[in-house]
């Protein structure tokens, strides 16, 4: 079994996706103002990129992932999380080290 080693920035990225419900529109997930200069945050561990029309079928898709493509028609992608029970392993283990979890735990 492959693990994944979270340092504070991967896992607090992990964090606000999983806030989020565990799927986020591409157009979502940047980092910058509102002006000139916005760029694509990294895509979390545990996570991944799917696009709509991919070669994954609609019906094996989590119910998190086609509850965005139906409610924005026009979306191309989104970031969500595929591994869900790794991922909750891995903030569960984090929590008592991560003041940011801790936070909004409370």
């Amino acid at each position: 079994m492959k693990t994944e080693i979270l340092n504070k920035s991967r896992l607090e990225s992990l964090w606000d996706l999983y806030k989020l419900g565990g799927a986020v529109m591409t157009s979502e997930w940047t980092t910058g103002n509102y002006s000139r200069h916005i760029s694509r945050r990294a895509v979390p561990a545990f996570s991944r990129r799917i696009e709509r029309y991919s070669d994954l079928p609609r019906a094996k898709l989590p119910r998190r992932i086609t509850k965005v493509f139906e409610a924005h028609p026009r979306c191309q992608a989104v970031i969500a999380i595929t591994d869900m029970r790794a991922a909750k392993r891995a903030l569960k283990a984090a929590a008592p080290f991560s003041s940011v979890i801790i936070e909004e735990m409370i």
